[in-house]
Order: structure tokens, then C-alpha cells, then sequence
């Protein structure tokens, strides 16, 4: 692992500093979630003292008509709306309306029902909506037939009608009817009082209805005058053949001149009186005792698939961020899921979550999109008397703003300091290591494969580590060149300071008189001039390997055709040891060009002949072969023999290597291989030896830059 990266690991150490602060941030976030409940209970009682008044007054029941609790069956409720509707029959303008679908069916209100009437009666699904003084209704019925109107009868309806009930000014309950000639609008119509045996049927034009016929049955929107004292009911009568018997579903039964029905609205003044108390994205609604919604005072997000609270001018690296955060955040709170209440009438299992909730205090739940809200319950009594429940939403978006929004900052801040940290010791650490390549390039280049030193490091003034380090390989370096230096002049050295003394003792031992030396002496004066002889050819040796450098930088090149220049080499070496047998390996034809010098290559071959005679048996032939390559001619000489030690090849052209293994009596110092490579340097080529074994045999390949064609 580089320095660089070793840094950039231990600067991941900093990460433990943005870990503490997020455990911070959360236990502050459990703090201030348990004051937001806390908060949120206070406020939701507030809520209950402030409209307990106002629901005791708004459910203390009608004179006259025993109305304070009616069956859901026949009670409607209507929520406040604020956009326009356009009395056409469609429902594109009740898409936004929060309030679901409330349906009635055929066997609510009856006693009891046979199975064929069941399948038979229509199935009635209603919206209704209070918008400046008037009830807006949107009727889905689901019809296998829709018989219209025929005028020429005389009867109020002929065919499936709706007919609704109201209260008049005079106390007494008017019964409209709607019937249509064809789809299209239609004005309630209503029986005036008894003239001459008959009762006249009038038009109210401010009783309207639109229909519009669908694929299973029709739809009618319907606008009338708000129902005064919540006195209110509406059926639909289907009759499904021309004189047939009408069924009935909805509110009350038509035959039954006083049944009628109970509409609730949801009280504006009571909802204006809850908006102050819910802020941006709460909601606070209010129950009556039975369940039914009296005020909703929502102040959500309009799009709820949207989360309510998100940083401003949020980027999409914040945002994912954010969202992190908040997730990890909402895994502390244990949420579970509440009813929606759509139908605005809280229904048994609601009631149970309630009392809990009001048992247990305030709890988060979540809803259909999976947003989480903090939910506080309060009963509304007055005296002893319940009347109701005050239930407040805020969502854990509310809660959690502060505590997303500073770990969002600080993660921010710190992960900035981390990079920036992180840059700085990348950097710091990309700086050393150059200063150290920059050292290691120095000192190699100083110092040659073969261990040469050709130069001086050039001297740091850094006064750190490294700079000292620089300055002891300088040093180092120096006194490695002087002892070089000095080991490179001891052959010449040597080699003329033993040459005297030499020349004298061989003088001395050629002028003794053999004739008159007994047997004795004869053998130790033969022996001496042995010995002196070795001596003459190594110091030779030494003379030849000291002054090689020299020959080599005042040798001239000139092109040379290898072909015929190996085809000359066999011919002489064959004459030179004619006990011993060479082959010749090169093309029949072709011209092999090099730019060398050619005494050298002289040299260098017989450098390598002289080896291949070393170390081949004497039966076995020396083969001189050639070749050529892309861009280079390579010729080589190759005997048979013990193969060379693995990884060898190499160390085999250093000076003083040696791989003799019986020793004769001719000095070998180590020179002739380096002498090759010397020459091969010279000649920008390539030199290596390889074992041949499928042939136990040893190659070397010089390999020479040239062309062959």
C-alpha cells in the first residue's frame, strides 16, 4: 500500500467525529420529540375547552323532529368545498374532494328484503358538498336499466326518479321529485296544495339536476338551497318495467310521508375556530359524540404524496441526503398505522384507537403514503357529558425539521473538513512521495546495472528526514565510487606493478643451467616456471578486462554482413581446433546487416567459443547459428552441457562470476562472459542465455539492431 493510500485510510479516522454528532443530533431528537408530545397534548386540550361551547350548541338536537342522534343509515354528511362545480353530470370537478364516497344500498333501511329485489335494486354511491349556502350532491347509481320519463302519463314519475326531502319555512317536510325525458337537466318538481280534487305540480328552479348516463347506470350532480335544520333526505326510486314495483334505496322510505333523513354539515365557524390552533402542515378535526365529523381544519400539503417539509433551494446531493437523515431518524420512532376516517364517521375499530390514544396519550401513526404524524386525543365534555373528541395531526416532518436540518448542515460541514483534510494529506502524502521517487530516480541514476557509479547525487538542503536521508546516501554514494574507483584500477595496477618482479623470475628461472640441477631441483625450478606462467597469463587477463572500456570508445562500426561473416568464424575455429567440430546454422541465402565494429564481434565470439569449449564434452559439436527478427538479426552460439542454475542467467554476465565446477590449471576469473556483455552494451544489443532442453544444451543469443533481406 503506497504512502498516499496509507494516509487517505487514516484520514477515514475522522468519519468518528460526524458518527458522534449524528448520535448527538438523535438523542436531541428523542428530547424534543417527547416536548412536542408533550406540546401536543397541550394543545389538543386547549382545542377541546375552546370549541366545546360551540359542539354542545351545534348537537343539542330539533325541536319538534327527535332528531339529536339518527341513524347513520339515514344521516349524510357534507364537507365544506371551496372550488366551483359546474352542474354537468361529470365528476372531473369532485376530484379533489377529500371526503370519500358514501353508499347506500338497498337492505340498509328495510326490515327485511327478498333475494331477487336485492339484486334488482340499484346501488346508490353519494358526494355531498356545502359550497355559499347551497348542498352540491354527486349521485353514482349503478342501474342494469335506466327507464326515462313518459310525459303523456300523468303522474308525477314514470321511470326511475330521485326524490329528496327538505324542511320549508312553514315547519312543514317538502318532498321533490327529478325525473328526466331523456339525459340532460332536470328541476325538482313538488306537489302544491289540493285545488278542485286535484294537487298541481309545481318547478323549484333552484332545485337542479344534470344526467349523464354511464356504462353500469348514471351519474346526476344535483345543486339545491342548503337544507334548513339539517332536515334532509334523498332516495332513488328504480323501476325497472313499465309498471313494475319501484324499490327504494337511500335515506328514507318514499312511501312514509314523515320519514325523511338527517343531514350534517361541517361547521366553517368551528373549522375557522380550529385553524388557529393548526399550523403549516397539521390537521385538527373535531367529532361529535356519535363519530361524525363537525370540523377539519387541514392544513396539509394539497399534494399528499409529497412530503410536506423540504429544504429550500434543496440540491439533489442535499436532497438524497435529507432524506437519509430523515430516514434514519423515523427508524427511532415507532409508528403504526392509523385509519384514514374518509367517510368522516368514526367507526368501532376508530373508537377503540381513540380511547387507547386517550389512555396511552399522544403516539405517531402513519398514513396511506406512509408519512408519519404525531396524534393527540382529547374528549370534549361538558359537565359530565361527552360530546365529542378533538384529535390534532402534526406531521413528524414538523417535528423533525430542526434536528434533519442541522444534521444535514453538519454532515455537510463535516464531510467539507473531511475532504478537505483528506485533500490536504493526499496532497502532503503526494509531495513525499515524490521527494522519495525523486531520490530513488537520483540514486539510480548514478548507479549503473552493474554496479558502476557514474555520478553524484545531487545534495537536498531540506532539513527534515528525507533532505537527511539525501545527504547520507550523497555520502554513501561517494565513498562507494572511490572504492570502486579504486577496485576498477587495481587490475592495471596489479598488472604493472607485478610485471617487473615477474619478468625477473622468469628471467632468473630460463638462465639456470637444467645440466647441472639434480633431479630435485629440476622439478621444483619446472614447477616455478609453471607458476610463473599463470601468473603472465593472468595479469594479461587483468590488462585486457582494465583496458577494455578504452578499446571499446575508440573502436569504430561499420556494416557488417553477419552471414558471411559466421560462415568465415566456422571455417577458422574449425582450423584452429581441429579436434573439435562446429556447425554452421545460418540461411542459404539473404544478406544479415549490422553496424558494428567488427573487431569487437571478433572478440565477443571468441569470448564465447572459448566458454563453449569450456564447458562442452569434447565429442559434442558448437553450433554457430543465425537468424533474423522484426527490426534485429540475432546469432548465437549454443554447446551441450549441464544445464544453468535457474535464475542464473542473468548473474552470468557479471564480472568475477563463475560457474566452473572442476577447475583445470588455466586461471578463469569471471571475465570472459562480462567481456560479451561489455561488447553487446556497446552495440546497443541484448545478450542472455537460455537452457535448450530438449537437447541438454546451452544457448547464448546476441541479438543486434539490423535488417535482413
Amino acid at each position: 500500500m503506497t504512502l498516499r493510500s496509507q494516509l487517505l485510510l487514516v484520514s477515514l479516522s475522522l468519519l468518528i467525529l460526524p458518527w458522534a454528532m449524528f448520535l448527538f443530533i438523535a438523542e436531541l431528537d428523542r428530547n424534543l420529540r417527547a416536548n412536542q408530545l408533550s406540546a401536543a397534548q397541550e394543545r389538543t386540550d386547549a382545542v377541546a375547552v375552546s370549541v366545546a361551547d360551540a359542539l354542545q350548541q351545534s348537537t343539542s338536537g330539533i325541536e319538534g323532529f327527535g332528531m339529536t342522534v339518527r341513524p347513520e343509515s339515514k344521516t349524510l354528511l357534507a364537507a365544506r368545498f371551496d372550488s366551483p362545480i359546474l352542474l354537468d353530470g361529470y365528476a372531473h370537478d369532485w376530484a379533489t374532494f377529500e371526503l370519500a364516497q358514501r353508499t347506500f344500498l338497498y337492505t340498509q333501511n328495510k326490515i327485511s328484503a327478498e333475494p331477487e329485489d336485492v339484486e334488482a335494486a340499484s346501488v346508490l354511491g353519494i358526494h355531498a358538498a356545502a359550497r355559499k349556502g347551497r348542498l352540491y350532491l354527486f349521485l353514482r347509481i349503478t342501474d342494469d336499466q335506466l327507464l326515462f320519463h313518459q310525459p303523456e302519463r300523468r303522474t308525477m314519475s314514470t321511470g326511475d326518479s330521485i326524490i329528496i326531502r327538505v324542511l320549508t319555512g312553514d315547519g312543514s317536510i317538502r318532498r321533490y321529485t327529478f325525473r328526466w325525458e331523456a339525459p340532460g337537466r332536470a328541476l325538482g318538481r313538488y306537489h302544491g296544495e289540493p285545488f278542485e280534487g286535484e294537487r298541481p305540480v309545481f318547478t323549484d328552479n333552484r332545485y337542479i339536476a344534470s344526467l349523464v348516463e354511464t356504462g353500469n347506470g348514471y351519474d346526476v350532480e344535483m345543486r339545491i338551497p342548503l337544507p334548513a335544520e339539517s332536515v334532509f333526505g334523498l332516495s332513488v326510486v328504480d323501476i325497472d318495467q313499465r309498471g313494475g314495483v319501484p324499490r327504494w334505496t337511500g335515506m328514507f322510505d318514499p312511501n312514509e310521508l314523515d320519514d325523511t333523513g338527517q343531514l350534517k354539515v361541517v361547521d366553517a365557524a368551528l373549522t375557522d375556530q380550529l385553524g388557529v390552533f393548526a399550523e403549516a402542515g397539521m390537521r385538527v378535526r373535531v367529532f361529535d359524540a356519535q363519530g361524525w365529523l363537525r370540523a377539519d381544519a387541514d392544513q396539509r400539503a394539497p399534494d399528499a404524496t409529497i412530503r410536506e417539509f423540504e429544504p429550500e433551494n434543496a440540491n439533489l446531493f442535499d436532497a438524497v441526503l435529507y432524506r437519509f437523515i430523515s430516514w434514519s431518524l423515523s427508524k427511532n420512532v415507532d409508528a403504526k398505522r392509523m385509519s384514514e376516517i374518509e367517510s368522516g364517521k368514526l367507526d368501532g375499530a376508530d373508537f377503540m384507537v381513540l380511547e387507547k390514544l386517550h389512555e396511552n396519550g399522544p403516539t405517531f401513526f402513519r398514513d396511506k403514503y406512509e408519512r408519519v404524524f404525531l396524534t393527540a386525543l382529547q374528549r370534549i365534555n361538558v359537565g359530565d357529558d361527552l360530546h365529542g373528541y378533538a384529535l390534532l395531526q402534526q406531521p413528524r416532518a414538523a417535528l423533525s425539521d430542526f434536528t434533519e436540518t442541522a444534521i444535514l448542515r453538519l454532515v455537510k460541514i463535516f464531510g467539507f473538513a473531511i475532504l478537505l483534510v483528506a485533500a490536504v494529506l493526499l496532497s502532503f502524502a503526494t509531495f513525499l512521495s515524490w521527494r522519495i521517487r525523486k531520490l530513488r530516480n537520483n540514486v539510480e541514476s548514478v548507479v549503473t546495472a552493474d554496479g558502476k557509479i557514474t555520478g553524484a547525487i545531487k545534495i537536498s538542503d531540506a532539513p527534515d528526514e528525507i533532505g537527511d536521508l539525501n545527504r547520507s546516501f550523497e555520502g554513501i554514494i561517494s565513498r562507494l565510487g572511490n572504492y570502486t574507483g579504486y577496485l576498477q584500477s587495481l587490475g592495471s595496477k596489479l598488472s604493472h606493478e607485478l610485471r617487473t618482479p615477474l619478468s625477473v623470475v622468469t628471467t632468473s628461472l630460463e638462465n639456470i643451467d637444467k645440466q647441472s640441477l639434480d633431479q630435485r631441483t629440476e622439478v621444483a625450478v619446472e614447477r616455478a616456471q609453471q607458476g610463473a606462467a599463470r601468473l603472465q597469463k593472468l595479469i594479461r587477463n587483468l590488462s585486457e578486462a582494465s583496458s577494455l572500456e578504452q578499446t571499446i570508445a575508440l573502436s569504430e562500426k561499420q556494416p557488417v554482413d553477419l552471414r558471411e561473416w559466421i560462415m568465415v568464424a566456422g571455417e577458422v575455429y574449425s582450423s584452429t581446433y581441429p579436434d573439435r567440430r562446429f556447425n554452421i546454422d545460418v540461411p542459404e541465402r539473404g544478406s544479415f546487416q549490422v553496424t558494428a565494429s567488427l573487431e569487437l564481434l571478433h572478440q565477443m565470439l571468441d569470448k564465447l567459443v572459448s566458454n563453449a569449449l569450456d564447458f562442452s564434452p569434447p565429442e559434442a559439436p558448437i553450433v554457430l547459428g543465425l537468424y533474423g527478427l522484426e527490426e534485429s538479426v540475432l546469432f548465437y552460439v549454443e554447446n551441450e552441457g549441464a544445464p544453468l542454475p535457474e535464475g542464473m542467467s542473468d548473474e552470468l554476465f557479471e564480472p568475477m562470476v563463475t560457474q566452473r565446477e572442476h577447475r583445470d590449471d588455466q586461471p578463469h576469473m569471471g571475465l570472459g562472459l562480462y567481456i560479451v556483455k561489455l561488447i553487446a552494451d556497446f552495440h546497443s544489443a541484448t545478450v542472455r542465455a537460455v537452457n535448450i532442453h530438449s537437447a541438454r544444451a546451452v544457448r547464448f543469443e546476441i541479438k543486434l539492431p539490423g535488417s535482413f533481406r
